[in-house]
């Protein structure tokens, strides 16, 4: 346990958990409340919420604006424009919008969201020594994405090919998985994208990058297909990344339980 009101240095980030759609395109945008909230890393928000770590969580759906890609990453420059900082169409094949707002629209909402997330997380970067970027994804590769149709592991660590943090902190959290019976795969759906990029590094470099990883949990341990909660699981994993964080501490900040 570390002191009394002593916030441990690990940085957790929580990107993925909302449905909300912003002002700027409230009218515009096709799909149901329902759809918004399938295409969310749902429960993630109650998953990945612990005590005594900084939290950075964004309040905006990611198919509106997401803050794991690069503000410059245009989804028009993709062939069906499901790529990018904001997208037209999701990855199953959904047009977002019935109408598609307008390149200052899209600049506002990178601006009043995106840019907002990511300079939270700078304020928070000199305090601590290891990000974690948290998030969930579908058991199944969805319609379009590279992996379409295959099946999932349980748990996927993205170090984006090893740049963000070292082997050793990566066989660390493997270990803490496959030990309790996950099947884990490295960078495999995802490597991790802006996120990590953007805030990471294999060293820490004081005041701007900490090393980080990005933690994936198959919806299938938790969810059903209608992306309802099954029962006690969200307890269950919730449980499970306060313990990793703890042994993480444990191992690689020792000092800070004194």
């Amino acid at each position: 346990m570390t002191a009394e009101g002593q916030t441990r240095p690990i940085l957790v980030s929580i990107p993925h958990a909302s449905a909300a759609v912003p002002p700027e395109v409230k009218g515009d945008v096709a799909l149901t409340a329902e759809e918004l909230f399938s295409y969310t890393d749902v429960f993630t928000d109650q998953i990945y919420r612990i005590p005594d770590v900084y939290l950075v969580q964004y309040d905006v759906s990611r198919v509106i604006c997401d803050v794991n890609r690069a503000p410059d990453d245009i989804s028009k420059e993709y062939e069906q424009a499901a790529e990018g900082v904001t997208v037209h169409t999701t990855w199953d094949g959904k047009k977002v919008y019935k109408r598609e707002p307008s390149q200052e629209v899209v600049d506002l909402l990178i601006k009043n969201y995106h840019d907002d997330y990511h300079e939270k997380i700078d304020e928070m970067i000199p305090k601590v020594r290891f990000l974690i970027d948290c998030h969930s994804f579908l058991p199944i590769g969805p319609k379009l994405k590279a992996d379409s149709g295959r099946k999932r592991p349980d748990i996927n660590l993205g170090n984006v090919n090893f740049s963000t943090c070292t082997r050793e902190h990566t066989v660390f959290f493997r270990d803490f998985f496959q030990e309790r019976g996950y099947s884990v795969e490295l960078n495999f759906p995802y490597t991790g994208k802006y996120i990590l990029g953007h805030h990471c590094h294999r060293r820490r470099i004081p005041g701007f990058l900490v090393p980080g990883i990005q933690i994936e949990i198959n919806q299938g341990l938790y969810a059903g297909p209608d992306h309802q909660a099954q029962p006690g699981r969200i307890e269950e994993f919730h449980e499970l990344f306060a313990r990793v964080v703890d042994a993480f501490v444990e191992r690689f900040c020792p000092e800070e339980k004194e």
